[in-house]
């Protein structure tokens, strides 16, 4: 019996995360290739330290450190293919829901007294492990790359130093308390390195010993309270120190106040700054939406247009408040009662993860729904248990239930998973926003129509990947009229105009935009473009050198600058540039290291046009082109034996590349290896019309392996037959081939 009970517990540690790695990995895999959006573009795809930051480089040096770190490490993988960024994100993901399952899993099995949440354990820990996981909410921070990795890493943080604590509290050894007392602070330094809203940690953990470890008894939980306590001082310090004190200091003193995002206004007059109290007050409604959108997840959207509320007694922040009040009055009821009530546990862990960020810090962005994601464990812990009473309940009612589907039997089991499948469904729906950028920021414009940054972006997505430049403009005017502060709309309703042949309209608004902001290097090199296009040198040059004082590393100044260069003759210049756009700066690109390859060759720089050809091809292995220009510039910078593995590596993969063949037996041709050159000229033989150079090398190669008769038919084959190409240079070689002939014809009398 003993021997039973214990295989039983072993598979309820192995079935069940097995079985939510595999749902998770099947209703995110669809989304696995969709590609970056909002700020993950400019944090990954535009970021332009990603290609050389190191773990040596970054260990310790901000409040984000990891996430910069792991970054370069999916850079170096796929450089910025979304597919390894996004598939991290949903291994972070899935870990912390596996952490979720066992931390309650562990936590409610050892509960002394027997009461609901003991007795369903497993179920209770397994449905809110499936909600974290497959609620449709959860997309936004998994499917949203940047935040994913800073939300989903602070909470891996969090969940392992929570796990970690709990183990330390089980284990008896001496020693092995010791050794994780120092893991759980050396994850507690880590947890400071990925997002602010680890310093709650400590906290969390005090949470989770008083109703889980402690189980409400003050004697057991004092007995850690200085690990508590140091842990805090700890985690704080660093934030200190990473942070400063002044940071610290204007919070409390509610002296930090916030600025409108352009495209972003949030206050009813645009020039207003938010307050801690605006700020404050507004968060009463905002946390009423995240408690909402976990029971109805429709309608939900990565923006909303909501505004600040203008004051304490209006509807929008006195009814909110006084709902939450009652929240907390029957919370505060229900732990009078009982000091380690798991439904008190739930709405605190839920309040307290957003505290930090639903309070007194003010921010230009009111309510943003990935700020639920470590919150929503202890919510989604009530929902999970509301569900599984609501369905015993159910079952209990029922007495025609099938065995197998009564409370006592699968009947829990098998709504859970029925229950798996279809948010998983809603999940696979709702992520189908990330897949394009029209889809994107159409879904926001549907559900938060005041923004104007979604209109801009809406444009952005028009011109650029779909090439209705036309189409864009509309939405670009309506982003210009809803916010006049706004240049980024400016700026791209110019390049629009660009495209549809309104260089004057593109110039004027591009100046519009440059007067706004006029730090933004993106404007001045568009209309550097412009006045390229109207043949104004002196002023692009101007503008692309001011775009390169306000970012050194932007490529595409630089590669316009080359342009400028080359149209002015000035060839060493405009190939100094175009070696800098891809090699010191961000235009690191197939086809600015192309550029710089062909310019490269042109100027006989075959070293760095070698280097070139090897860039395009690290980034398109499948680039004929790239593997027969790479192989020229081998055998013209005379490194012949690279040049002839190159040209084979070529007919091996396609036989009937004659350049390659041709250029193969060139390459025999310089080595001396004039059996296997004479060889490859036979293989292109029905070329010689096209290049006659075919002819007179065989006869040097006849002649070199003592077949002198041979050598004299193939030239005077040449002299007889017409050829193609330039006059002069076919005058020049029938000149030199006669010559060949005639000391032949000597030789070969002088042989009889």
């Amino acid at each position: 019996m003993k021997r039973h009970t214990e295989r039983a517990s072993f598979w309820l540690y192995l079935i069940p995360p097995v079985i939510l790695v595999g749902i998770t990995a099947i209703f995110y895999a669809p989304s696995l290739n969709y590609p970056f959006q909002f700020d993950s573009v400019a944090n990954i795809a535009k970021h332009f330290s990603i290609r050389h930051n190191a773990f040596s480089d970054l260990f310790l040096k901000n409040t984000r450190w990891i996430s910069y770190w792991l970054n370069s490490i999916h850079y170096s993988i796929g450089q910025f293919d979304p597919f390894s960024y996004r598939l991290g994100n949903v291994i972070i993901h899935t870990l912390n829901g596996l952490f979720v399952f066992f931390i309650l899993f562990l936590g409610l099995q050892r509960l002394r007294r027997k009461n609901f949440f003991s007795n369903n354990a497993f179920l209770i820990s397994f449905l809110s492990a499936i909600l974290f996981l497959l609620h449709p909410v959860q997309t936004q921070t998994v499917s949203y790359v940047i935040q994913g990795q800073l939300e989903g890493l602070a909470a891996l943080a969090i969940l392992s130093m929570i796990l970690c604590f709990f183990i330390r509290c089980r284990v008896k050894s001496y020693i092995a308390k010791t050794v994780f007392t120092i893991l759980l602070f050396v994850l507690a330094l880590l947890s400071c390195g990925t997002k602010e809203i680890a310093i709650i940690a400590p906290v969390l953990i005090a949470l989770f010993d008083w109703f889980f470890v402690a189980q409400g008894d003050w004697a057991l939980f004092r007995k850690r309270i200085f690990l508590h306590l140091f842990l805090l001082l700890f985690v704080v310090g660093i934030y200190i120190y990473f942070l400063k004190p002044e940071f610290f200091t204007n919070i409390i003193g509610l002296q930090k106040v916030a600025k409108n995002n352009t495209g972003n206004v949030i206050t009813h007059n645009p020039a207003s700054k938010i307050t801690p109290w605006m700020f404050f007050r507004s968060q009463f409604k905002v946390i009423l939406h995240y408690l909402w959108i976990f029971i109805w997840p429709f309608g939900i959207s990565v923006e909303y247009d909501w505004l600040l509320s203008r004051g304490l007694l209006y509807p929008d922040a006195f009814f909110p408040l006084i709902f939450l009040l009652m929240i907390a009055f029957t919370g505060y009821k229900l732990l009078k009662k009982n000091r380690a009530s798991f439904i008190g546990f739930g709405a605190i862990w839920f309040f307290l993860c957003l505290a930090p960020r639903s309070s007194i810090i003010p921010s230009p962005e009111l309510l943003v729904d990935y700020k639920t994601y470590l919150a929503s464990m202890g919510w989604l812990f009530l929902v999970a248990s509301g569900l599984i009473w609501f369905v015993q309940y159910g079952l209990r009612s029922i007495k025609t239930v099938p065995n197998f589907f009564s409370e006592k039997k699968y009947g829990v089991h098998t709504f859970c998973l029925l229950f798996a499948i279809g948010i998983g469904f809603l999940t696979v729906e709702r992520n189908t926003v990330w897949r394009s950028g029209t889809e994107f920021w159409g879904n926001v414009i549907k559900n938060a129509p005041g923004k104007a940054r979604a209109y801009n972006n809406y444009g952005v997505e028009l011109s650029q990947n779909k090439k209705d430049f036309q189409g864009s403009v509309s939405y670009f005017k309506k982003a210009i009229s809803m916010d006049k502060n706004y240049a980024d709309p400016l700026n791209n309703i110019s390049v629009a105009y660009s495209q549809l042949g309104r260089l004057d309209d593109a110039i004027e608004a591009m100046k519009k935009s440059l007067k706004i902001n006029r730090y933004y290097p993106e404007g001045y090199n568009n209309l550097a473009s412009f006045y390229i296009r109207k043949e104004e040198y002196d002023q692009a040059e101007k503008m692309l050198k001011f775009a390169l004082r306000l970012r050194p590393h932007y490529g595409k100044a630089f590669f316009n600058l080359g342009r400028i260069h080359l149209k002015r003759g000035e060839k060493e210049k405009a190939w100094e540039c175009f070696r800098d756009s891809c090699t010191k700066a961000d235009f690191d690109i197939k086809f600015g290291f192309s550029v710089y390859a062909k310019v490269s060759m042109e100027l006989k720089k075959y070293e760095d046009a070698i280097f070139a050809y090897k860039k395009m091809l690290s980034i398109d292995p499948a680039d004929k082109d790239a593997w027969f220009n790479l192989a020229n510039a081998y055998f013209l910078s005379k490194n012949y034996m690279q040049a002839k593995q190159m040209y084979q590596q070529i007919l091996a993969r396609n036989q009937n590349d004659h350049r390659s063949g041709y250029n193969l037996a060139e390459t025999f041709f310089e080595l001396k290896e004039y059996k296997q050159a004479l060889e490859g000229y036979k293989k292109v033989y029905n070329l010689r019309s096209q290049i006659p150079y075919i002819q007179v090398r065989m006869a040097h190669c006849f002649n070199a392996l003592g077949q002198k008769n041979m050598a004299k038919q193939e030239l005077e084959r040449f002299l007889n037959e017409e050829q193609k190409g330039d006059k002069n240079v076919l005058v020049q070689l029938k000149t030199k081939a006669q010559e060949i002939l005639t000391k032949l014809k000597t030789e070969i009398k002088v042989a009889t």
